[in-house]
């Protein structure tokens, strides 16, 4: 194994989240009622480099391991849920794009300040070849982070040419699209991850060249260490389980603060000086930190594998999918608990709770933490588990710019 398994940058990425806390805290209100970050908070993330933490070193990324990535995105989170997931979002895009596009393509993306990403990694798009490049046409959602991203990388199907049907599934491609050539719809009014921004977008027959694209979804990797190696849903695994951490441990953080002061109706006692309070915070506080042990174990043996060069099995691919799952879930089940514990106040706008409360459940929506991961999970222990194209391995290494650290 030829990579460290922590990363150097480890204090470096934490200290800059400290930076951050305190803006993205204070504008925690005004990205809600925006709807998108607000600038100053976008600002503060371009400043701190956390935005590269996860791309490649030869295009001035930092590379971190997946294990640091988490402790990043549940700093962040824990600070404000709607930042550490727009964090998330564009720093994982940027590992993606960085390790596998092709070196002109790279080249024009991370040139220049490093480049802030949105984009949905689903193939709603249709991809048209024409001379030195493919005509992008479609509408995606979920584009968190798209108003004040740089590049918005994305995918599509490509459009089968002939008369013929292709034989087999069809070919998908990613694509880097400059944010210019991208049209925004305003139809982020949500419940949760209000500060998001994650509105619609579509793209109305962009020339996008050959050298910013690349398969979909296992692209070779050109560049960088072992963390490229990983397939695509096991590259985004620590963005989710991080995020999810961050946003418990904030609940947990702030129904603690309210405890002292919360004069329950019934019997002019403040909860916490209630014995079953004690033992629900007890259970919580537990709950929480078994999850997140669950998470760098698991995280852990695959970031192992990776560095040895080992391939993932249908059991790792089940570990994989069901912390994400089993994470978001746990910390969704505290968050509620703490929202509960704090009564009538947590209702108010203002209230830390009720945020935490809409923003997890917001969470448990996204693919990457469906109930299906328990499916999964309990076909693989009987040994009928199939893997989903999503879940392919990547190719062997496509070459480019000098990779470093594998």
């Amino acid at each position: 194994m030829s990579e460290p398994r922590r990363s150097p940058e480890r204090e470096r990425l934490l200290t800059a989240v400290e930076r951050v806390r305190g803006v993205a805290t204070a504008h925690a209100e005004a990205s809600e009622r925006l709807r998108t970050l607000a600038p100053a908070v976008v600002d503060a993330l371009q400043s701190s480099g956390l935005l590269a933490m996860a791309a490649p070193r030869a295009l001035g990324g930092v590379e971190s391991d997946p294990l640091t990535q988490v402790e990043v995105f549940e700093a962040m989170a824990r600070a404000d849920a709607s930042a550490g997931w727009s964090l998330m979002i564009s720093a994982l895009l940027a590992s993606l794009a960085g390790g596998t596009l092709p070196d002109e393509g790279a080249r024009q993306v991370f040139s220049g300040p490093f480049p802030t990403f949105a984009g949905l990694q689903i193939p709603t798009g249709l991809a048209r070849r024409v001379s030195g490049g493919y005509v992008l046409e479609g509408r995606w959602a979920f584009g968190s982070g798209v108003r004040h991203a740089s590049w918005v990388f994305t995918c599509a199907i490509v459009a089968p040419e002939g008369a013929a049907p292709p034989a087999g599934p069809p070919e998908m491609i990613s694509l880097a699209v400059p944010r210019e050539q991208v049209v925004i719809e305003d139809t982020w009014d949500v419940a949760g991850l209000r500060g998001t921004g994650s509105d619609h977008y579509r793209i109305e027959g962009a020339l996008v060249p050959e050298a910013r694209t690349c398969p979909f979804p296992a692209a070779p990797p050109r560049r960088g260490g072992a963390l490229y190696s990983l397939p695509l849903l096991a590259l985004l695994a620590a963005g989710h389980v991080g995020f999810a951490l961050g946003v418990g441990r904030r609940a947990l953080d702030e129904i603690a603060a309210v405890a002292p002061r919360r004069v329950k109706a019934w019997p002019q006692l403040a909860l916490g000086s209630h014995a079953a309070f004690h033992m629900d915070l007890g259970r919580a506080e537990a709950k929480l930190a078994a999850a997140r042990a669950y998470a760098f174990d698991v995280l852990a043996r695959m970031w192992d594998q990776a560095r040895a060069g080992e391939a993932l099995s249908v059991e790792d691919w089940a570990a994989i999918r069901l912390v994400q799952t089993v994470v978001t879930d746990v910390a969704a089940e505290v968050t509620g608990f703490a929202y509960r514990a704090g009564g009538g106040g947590a209702l108010y706008a203002a209230s830390p709770l009720q945020r935490c409360f809409r923003d997890i459940h917001a969470a448990t929506q996204h693919i990457a933490a469906t109930d299906d991961a328990y499916e999964f999970a309990g076909r693989a222990r009987l040994g009928i588990a199939e893997l989903h194209p999503m879940l392919a391995p990547r190719p062997p290494s496509g070459g480019g710019l000098a990779r470093q650290g594998g």
